[in-house]
């Protein structure tokens, strides 16, 4: 396997610091739609949204993120990462005002578009601070710890934001996570980054994507539909379906976003381990489905299985871009890293934007959430089989 190489090993201080602001950069602009999906009783009652109008938010969004993410890797190999966070973190604090000023459905599309921006950004800037700032045997940790900003964000929305919002108002508790936006910003003002890993005529020279990085964006667009419809909705269903309070529903989010913050990091220091990363993604595919399956039996079984379906599913649905992402990172030549991120990245965004939308339509006028819930369940089992057939057709 090529990899790039660092500049220099950085120490473990700056190493610890480098992986905490990456996964800052990572967290900002999910924690838009996050933040929409915790507070998700509140906006739907306020601004009288369907179920089918709050799933089109997530395609918005995600589509956005899907159409730039290409470019976005491209601009990072040859610009570096630097201009391209900076621009996320000015854009994710714009997406957190206009979301929480929001008068309007078509105002709160808007807010969560630029939100799209950042996502297209994050993961080839990050993937390529980490190919030549750190160690090449630390890859899958940093990896882990940059991608658990993703969860941080799930559990600070989950978590604190129902809370904030019970005490004063969901407009409120949104503003309020400008700051870390603006925080970003400043840090990412003062850093440096290292220039090594990459050279301008590799940057700018068109160059044939690895059939590697073909499956696994296919894995990401399916693992993308699982994740993100279920991210969505699976508040909504306790409130609406399983009789939970707000408060309590939004707390769905704290409990995806806090095991899926131990779990990605726990997945970054494994993945390193294993030479062939295709058997831990066939794994996590199983295990979602079981996870999808909790929720779909929890209506008539009791809402603590929903709790634990979403601990089930935040372990191995929530942590299969950290082994996605490892792979890019450490197989992928130098100049390469951002362009090679940004094809997984399109295939997870594009199952982001698809999954919500296709969900919420099936909820109002195909079925109900049980159907909603056996879609996914399909989904998910399809996505085993695809990976095993992959495991077992082309050897690694």
């Amino acid at each position: 396997m090529s990899t790039s190489t660092p500049v220099s090993s950085p120490s473990p201080m700056r190493e610890g610091l480098l992986a905490g602001y990456l996964a800052l950069a990572m967290a900002v602009g999910p924690l838009a739609h996050y933040a929409i999906s915790a507070l998700g009783p509140y906006v739907v009652s306020e601004l009288s949204l369907s179920a089918g109008e709050f799933g089109w938010l997530w395609f918005v969004t995600f589509g956005i993120a899907a159409a730039l993410t290409i470019a976005g890797g491209r601009l990072t190999d040859r610009w570096g990462p630097r201009r391209l966070l900076l621009v996320g973190f000015a854009c994710g604090a714009v997406a957190l005002l206009v979301i929480g000023s929001a008068p309007s459905f078509v105002w709160l599309m808007a807010g969560i578009g630029v939100a799209g921006v950042v996502q297209a950004i994050a993961n080839p800037a990050t993937n390529h601070v980490i190919s030549t700032d750190i160690g090449s045997g630390r890859y899958g940790l940093v990896v882990g710890v940059k991608q658990s900003g993703v969860q941080i964000g799930q559990l600070l929305a989950g978590l604190v934001l129902p809370l904030v919002a019970a005490w004063t108002s969901w407009r409120h508790a949104i503003l309020y996570c400008t700051g870390l936006a603006l925080a970003g910003l400043w840090l990412t003002w003062r850093m440096r980054f290292s220039a090594g890993g990459s050279r301008p005529d590799q940057a700018g020279r068109p160059s044939r994507v690895p059939a590697r990085i073909w499956w696994l964006s296919g894995y990401a667009l399916l693992m993308g539909v699982l994740i993100q419809a279920s991210n969505v909705y699976l508040p909504l269903y306790a409130h609406q379906e399983l009789g939970a309070t707000f408060t309590r529903a939004g707390m769905v989010a704290a409990v995806l976003g806090g095991v899926g913050v131990a779990a990605r990091m726990a997945w970054g220091r494994l993945v390193d381990r294993f030479a062939d990363e295709r058997a831990v993604l066939l794994w996590l595919a199983v295990l979602a489905a079981v996870a999808v399956a909790m929720f779909a039996l929890s209506a008539s079984v009791g809402e603590l299985l929903m709790w634990l379906g979403a601990a089930l599913f935040s372990f191995s649905a929530l942590s299969a871009n950290v082994v996605i992402m490892a792979a890019v990172v450490r197989s992928s030549p130098p100049g390469t890293v951002g362009r090679n991120t940004g094809w997984p990245s399109l295939g997870l965004y594009v199952g982001f934007m698809l999954g919500p939308p296709l969900f919420g339509i099936v909820v109002d006028h195909l079925g109900g959430y049980l159907t909603a819930w056996f879609g996914l369940l399909v989904t998910a089992v399809l996505l085993a089989v695809l990976t095993w057939q992959w495991r077992t057709a082309r050897p690694q």
